[in-house]
């Protein structure tokens, strides 16, 4: 382990932001992912820089298991490269807006991500000599990211990257596609997503294949989304910073009047289209002189129609083609390979290195190396399995502990009510006389009033550990096997505190089922009903003797609760696997202020526990139990 605290251990705090997302966490080892279940961290000591994006990486991974449908994901993945990019950015900007919602901290937390990956330049704008494909797909991923997500210190990047895309792609197709993307702020599964890059791959297949790609349609996305895209050029105003304005947003998408649209235009810097020579070199309008687009604006004051030098306004979504627009490679045409469709068809024919690549990508990786190789003796915080339990079989479980459950039970609420009875002092005033010490007052006694003295309700989180190694299967002078000796005594403690107020009880077997040393069997965990989990006791011996892990899995599942005594009690039958481990884990829990009590079943765990008990037969362990119970409530 890299850490001298419990409190700044990362699988402490990972842990804690797991159970926060609800979601699986495993710390240790040298890979960052998630199979959609589980998400892996490599342990990194408390001062590393990355430790941020770590967590960073955490919230976003938490947020694909959460929101996202696996299933669908996938079933993209056999799709073109271009269409799994596409999906890739537009499910990342949906689940994180989604985890934002559940968690506001989370903003923050994965804006450092982004802050990072600039300051190590890692996050650029594309350059102009750039694979269209890349140009395309890293526009969208920055202006994405910091108009829905707000992440403002991409702005500049966004800008610049915009500034490229319109220089690769002509400013109609520009225009359409930010009129798609408004979409983006609607989305609400995967299956939305993954139908909207579908959309977006076929729009632009279509504008590759039409003679002209200031003129092709749009394709249908509903009045909304039509209306959206008519008005995409407010989409594309500067603010007065500088930074793009996402003005046709899901709330506020108006239409804009055709007259408006053409100022819009024009605003955005759009270049008209000069005119071309017919081949006696006369000069011939833009439009080739065919008859007027109805969708066009009206003309300006003081223009004289056809003739006229000023640049005709951008037709709207869905205009139709232009009459007289020379197709690319016929004379006078310009080069296939330097028009817009051009770099259009290069976009939609790219491979998987021609793309931007997926953002966490380069987070892990970071992650990984600084994690280094994976060291077989680093310590990992187990991950807890669910024991097995069937409903139906719990009754009989605890059948077989009721009596010893039921008498432990009367005796620790007696000892509960006893250590809260009201015993009063003796005080110089008050309005109860203490008839007692009446006699005392020709003595110079002036104590005669009561002052109540009431004894605080006990606040205590046990996580109880039982040891289910291979040893554990001998059996003890009553013919019985230790193991199942311990796990009864282990149930009719937890049933017994259950019902305790201000008490709260977690039983964990180790290893887990199948004899790993990285996984433990949570039998019952804290708020659980015990009585409803009583069949999950049910277990068999297996494996080694992972103590020092099972202690760590305890430890930081007490450093999660609010109780102010939290204590571990460990039952085992032999030596650990890592003593050195345990030694270091065990110090750890001191001076994080959690309390250790060993109980050895004929065998001397002193050496290791502060405190410790010894039992020579496992039959002797209800009683251990209860007088470690007693200390539990009335002691402290």
């Amino acid at each position: 382990m890299y850490t001298q605290t419990l409190k700044q251990a990362m699988p402490i705090v990972a842990t804690a932001l797991g159970r926060s997302f609800g979601v699986q966490v495993q710390v240790g080892g040298a890979q960052a992912a998630t199979d959609g279940h589980t998400i892996w961290l490599p342990d990194l000591p408390a001062a590393s820089e990355l430790r941020p994006v770590a967590w960073g990486l955490l919230a976003h991974e938490a947020s694909h298991v959460r929101h996202t449908d696996m299933a669908v994901f996938e079933a993209v993945q056999a799709q073109s490269p271009l269409r799994r990019t596409l999906l890739n950015i537009l499910e990342d900007i949906r689940i994180e807006r989604a985890i934002r919602q559940d968690y506001p901290g989370t903003e923050t937390t994965l804006a450092r991500v982004i802050d990072w990956m600039q300051a190590t330049g890692q996050l650029q704008p594309p350059a102009t000599e750039d694979h269209p494909a890349r140009i395309l797909t890293a526009t969208l991923l920055l202006r994405l990211r910091h108009q829905v997500l707000g992440q403002t210190a991409l702005a500049t990047a966004a800008r610049e990257a915009e500034q490229v895309l319109r220089q690769t792609f002509s400013a109609s197709l520009v225009h359409r596609l930010w009129g798609l993307l408004t979409e983006v702020r609607r989305l609400g599964s995967t299956a939305e997503a993954a139908a909207l890059a579908e959309r977006l791959e076929q729009w632009l297949n279509a504008e590759a294949t039409s003679p002209d790609t200031t003129s092709s349609p749009a394709p249908e996305c509903g009045a909304e989304g039509e209306a959206e895209a008519n008005g995409a050029a407010i989409a594309e105003t500067p603010d007065e910073d500088g930074s793009l304005r996402d003005g046709a947003g899901a709330d506020d998408a108006h239409p804009p009047t055709a007259s408006s649209q053409t100022a819009e235009v024009e605003e955005g810097g759009q270049a008209p289209r000069p005119a071309t020579t017919d081949e006696t070199g006369g000069a011939q309008a833009p439009d080739g002189g065919g008859d007027a687009d109805p969708h066009a604006a009206p003309q300006a004051a003081g223009t004289d129609g056809p003739e006229s030098n000023a640049p005709n306004p951008e037709p709207e979504v869905g205009a139709a083609p232009e009459a007289a627009t020379p197709v690319a490679g016929s004379a006078g045409g310009p080069d296939p390979s330097e028009t817009p469709n051009g770099a259009l068809r290069q976009a939609l024919a790219a491979g998987e290195g021609d793309l931007t690549g997926d953002l966490f990508a380069q987070a892990r990786q970071a992650l990984a190396e600084a994690a280094g190789a994976d060291d077989p003796e680093t310590l990992r915080l187990p991950v807890g399995e669910e024991a097995f339990s069937d409903p139906h079989l719990n009754h009989l479980a605890c059948q077989r502990v009721a009596a010893t459950s039921r008498a432990l039970a009367t005796r620790l609420q007696g000892l509960v009510q006893a250590s809260r009875m009201d015993r009063p002092g003796a005080t110089w005033q008050g309005r109860t006389l203490l008839s007692r010490r009446l006699h005392r007052v020709g003595l110079g006694e002036t104590r005669l009033f009561a002052r109540p003295h009431r004894r605080p309700a006990p606040n205590t989180a046990l996580h109880l550990l039982v040891d289910l190694s291979g040893s554990m299967s001998r059996r003890t002078e009553a013919g019985r096997p230790s193991f199942q000796v311990a796990l009864e005594a282990a149930l009719a403690v937890a049933l017994a505190l259950e019902p305790i107020a201000g008490v709260s009880v977690a039983v964990t077997a180790f290893p887990g089922e199948q004899g790993e040393d990285t996984r433990v069997s949570r039998l019952s965990r804290h708020g659980q009903s015990v009585r409803r989990r009583a069949d999950a006791f049910d277990q068999a011996p297996r494996g080694g003797t992972p103590l020092a892990q099972a202690l760590w899995y305890a430890a930081a599942d007490l450093s999660l609760r609010p109780e102010p005594r939290r204590l571990i009690l460990a039952m085992t039958d032999g030596d650990p696997n890592d003593r050195a481990a345990a030694h270091e884990i065990l110090a750890l829990c001191r001076d994080q202020g959690l309390e250790t009590i060993g109980v050895g079943i004929a065998y001397d765990v002193s050496w290791l526990f502060p405190v410790s008990l010894r039992i020579q037969d496992a039959g002797d362990l209800q009683q251990a139990l209860f007088g470690v119970a007693e200390r539990l409530l009335i002691s402290g």
